[in-house]
């Protein structure tokens, strides 16, 4: 039998040391000294690793795959296609391309040799672009025709550092693009591609249709030529995996490269208002790059697997013949089974916005996760339930940790004799963790434990989910971060040290209508979002052990403890950053004839909160906890050209495209000129409904868990995610208790002062020292500083 192959790194002059330290640039991968290897061994080591080559990229931004005998289109397919994530088609770029495989694999952009192609991200003229680019080099140029890369992330700090008012300007207001595409493709330039074949369109109805869908307006020239103008797009975002900025957008390689007959390149870009960019900044921009730039020369042969999100790619101008070779492709694969809803094939789909709820994810794995549960009360046995859905050729429930006797009592009853028989029952969690018997523990400990047993569960290198919030105040959340950082860098150092994926547990993404709601605004279908509005009106907290969730330095406050899910979903749906919180609210009704050993009940059961973003889109919370007997929420998201709403427990969305944008005249439009709402029922199997209170939203988590835990998939909801949505409840409850508005600064995390992490602006003067103390008190001991 032939051994399997074993790729090994190389160093290749040309790569850079990444300025944070966190990688080389481009990681170079090949064939160990001595050993041949063949594109069809390549094919297969790669369906073996892809979900480490997908983490090699992440790390890196970009991976180089040097020497393994790839000779033709179809073996570069074939390696394309075992990196198992979604196919893309390619629409609405301006590059004219030839297809060689169907659907996979093309040439790269065929404009002339003598025309550079300027830095940038592959379709982030787009609203959906693609998650990677591959190239492969089938032809080497006799001069130039390198591929340059950069990474985004060193783009974003320079951009920030350096041109700090017309960042920020070009983050609140995002960007268009404008360009004109041919009737018929221009082989002499490099966005000649026509609007036909930009939207696989033969009529001009039917590339309406996409433009429409993409949020993009449209001009017919009397030529046939197409003018169009993209919607608002991001320029600036926070990728949520690593948590850094990058400059993810076709600014520098509009403003300076879409030069042809129909286009001049600086018209080709304009600020989210239509107001013009800054020439002098985006020149500056482009002369960073250029400096900072990482040229190889490429071998035939060669593959470049690009995390589009983190790094950027150029073309040099090169001396024919030369051919490369281009595959874009989606985000990560999950097999998926259909439920009962009409559909009997197996579907496959990415979890990066939850899961549709008539679909459940069966993540590959060889062997099931062996999963231990930390915290035996109520979203204890919620998560014990949803596992037992899940099935035992997934995850198994190996071991349960509770101190409280009757909380265990209670889990192993729920379990039934049969599961049960097989669990371990630890009364301290630490003899759990430090035990052989689990793979991941799901920690459901009060809100105040949890910085306690993170401290112990991180160094295990156990698989982690851990319920929101994260943790009561800021400080502990930062704490967290530096523990999962210490961890990796014992794991670079030495690679026999375990260390786990890290989850933070918010469910609400994963209920069935918000999950519908998340994926028809990532669309763009009806355009950049500017509101949002969430509200949930429920019953009064339910009783705890020793009642923790009835005081603020327990659960941190109302607005973290129960809220911190809502400020995650804004965070989520907007794509944004909040910078500034304001909020009001208090003890109306609960809890006020209570009385414990600790006191009286100091927690809010009703809060409006209102939140500014760094895009300019706005969002509201209205939460009341004495309003029903039930739990509702309703999540409304309105967009340039139209809403979407999402109810729970009913289970509807709701999505109203409008017909008349502007120019409406004196009187509201007629009933036939008005828009006709789509409401959309997604009924919660019963089998999900009854084993918790989430809508079976904690069941799809749990699949979103065990994908990252077997490397289907990304963490969806980082430690990062879990922290910021803190940050956002603890300054909203420091906004009720000062009257004043919070702002939020919120970069990754600062080594310097890590615990500060906003400014805040008093509404009134003369704020004492003591509310000042008291304030800290509230946040965890982060540090404010007070505008009096």
């Amino acid at each position: 039998m032939t051994p399997a192959i074993e790729l090994v790194a190389r160093s290749i002059p040309e790569q850079k040391q990444l300025e944070d330290g966190s990688g080389v640039l481009p990681l170079t991968l090949g064939p160990s000294a001595g050993r041949s290897v063949t594109a069809d061994e390549l094919a297969k080591w790669t369906a073996d690793n892809e979900a480490r080559l997908r983490s090699l990229a992440l790390q890196h931004g970009a991976v180089l795959i040097r020497g393994c005998g790839i000779n033709t289109p179809e073996d570069f397919g074939a390696v394309s296609g075992a990196l198992q994530c979604q196919p893309y088609d390619y629409v609405g770029g301006a590059a004219p391309r030839t297809e060689l495989v169907k659907g996979l694999v093309f040439t790269s952009n065929e404009s002339p040799p003598d025309q550079p192609i300027p830095f940038h991200h592959e379709l982030a003229q787009s609203p959906t672009p693609p998650a990677y680019i591959l190239f492969s080099c089938a032809v080497e140029a006799q001069e130039g025709g390198a591929t340059p890369i950069i990474h985004s992330a060193e783009v974003a700090t320079f951009f920030e550092k350096n041109f700090p008012d017309f960042a920020r300007k070009v983050e609140a207001l995002g960007v268009r693009y404008v360009r004109v595409m041919p009737e018929v493709t221009d082989p002499t330039s490099a966005q000649g591609r026509s609007w036909k074949e930009t939207y696989n369109a033969g009529t001009r109805e039917e590339a309406e249709a996409v433009m429409r869908k993409q949020g993009t307006s449209w001009e017919w020239l009397p030529n046939g030529d197409c003018k169009t103008t993209t919607a608002v797009l991001p320029a600036l975002k926070t990728d949520p995996r690593t948590g850094k900025r990058v400059f993810f957008n076709s600014m520098i390689a509009a403003f300076t490269g879409w030069n042809d007959a129909r286009n001049v390149g600086e018209n080709a870009v304009v600020l989210g208002d239509g107001s013009p960019v800054d020439k002098e900044v985006l020149l500056a921009v482009a002369k960073f790059m250029e400096e900072r730039r990482v040229v190889f020369r490429w071998k035939k042969g060669d593959i470049l697997l690009v995390d589009n999100t983190l790094v950027m790619h150029a073309r040099e101008t090169f001396v024919p013949p030369r051919r490369v070779l281009a595959s874009l492709r989606g985000t990560p694969l999950v097999v998926v089974e259909a439920l009962e809803v009409g559909c009997s094939s197996p579907l496959s789909i990415a979890t990066t916005t939850g899961l549709d709820p008539s679909t459940r994810a069966v993540p590959a794995t060889k062997k099931p996760v062996r999963v231990g549960v930390i915290g035996t009360g109520a979203m204890g046995k919620e998560h014990i339930r949803n596992l037992a859905l899940i099935g035992e050729g997934l995850a198994t429930i190996a071991a349960i940790a509770d101190p409280d006797p009757n909380a265990r009592m209670e889990a192993v009853a729920d379990m039934g004799a049969e599961r049960s028989a097989d669990c371990l029952v630890f009364e301290d969690y630490r003899e759990m963790l430090w035990s052989n018997t689990v793979d991941a523990v799901i920690i459901c400990t009060p809100n105040f434990q949890h910085i306690e047993v993170l401290r112990d569960a991180i160094p295990s290198g156990k698989h982690i989910l851990c319920e929101k919030p994260l943790c009561s105040n800021v400080e502990d959340c930062l704490e967290v971060e530096r523990l999962l950082e210490a961890q990796s860098s014992r794991k670079r150092a030495d690679s026999s040290v375990k260390k786990g994926i890290f989850m933070t547990g918010m469910e609400y993404r994963w209920m069935p209508p918000i999950s519908r709601l998340i994926q028809e605004t990532d669309s763009g279908n009806l355009g950049q979002l500017h509101t949002l509005v969430i509200r949930e009106h429920r019953f009064p907290f339910l009783t705890k052990v020793a009642n923790w969730n009835r005081f603020n330095r327990y659960t941190g406050g109302t607005l973290v403890e129960k809220a911190c899910h809502f400020f995650d979903l804004m965070r989520r749906i907007v794509h944004s950053e909040p910078v500034s919180v304001y909020a009001t609210g208090g003890q109306a009704m609960n809890h006020k004839d209570e009385i414990y050993g600790d006191g009286e009940p100091d927690i809010l059961d009703h809060a409006f909160v209102t939140v500014t973003f760094a895009n300019g889109a706005k969002a509201m919370l209205d939460l009341c906890m004495f309003a029903e007997d039930e739990q509702t929420e309703t999540v409304t998201a309105v967009c340039e050209l139209g809403k979407v709403e999402a109810k729970a427990p009913e289970s509807t969305v709701r999505v109203l495209r409008r017909r008349s944008i502007s120019r409406l005249g004196r009187v509201p439009p007629p009933p036939d000129r008005r828009g006709v709402p789509e409401v959309v029922t997604l009924p919660v199997p019963e089998d999900l409904a009854k084993a918790g209170f989430h809508e079976g939203a904690t069941f799809f988590e749990l699949q979103s868990f065990f994908a990252a835990a077997t490397g289907a998939s990304l963490v969806p909801v980082s430690a990062r995610d879990g922290r910021i949505a803190v940050m956002m409840g603890a300054a909203a409850q420091e906004s009720i208790l000062n009257k004043c508005v919070v702002h939020l600064d919120v970069p990754g995390m600062d080594r310097n002062n890590a615990a500060r992490v906003w400014e805040l602006e008093a509404s009134a003067t003369g704020l004492a020292a003591q509310a000042e103390e008291e304030a800290a008190a509230v946040l965890g001991g982060a540090k404010l500083r007070s505008k009096l």
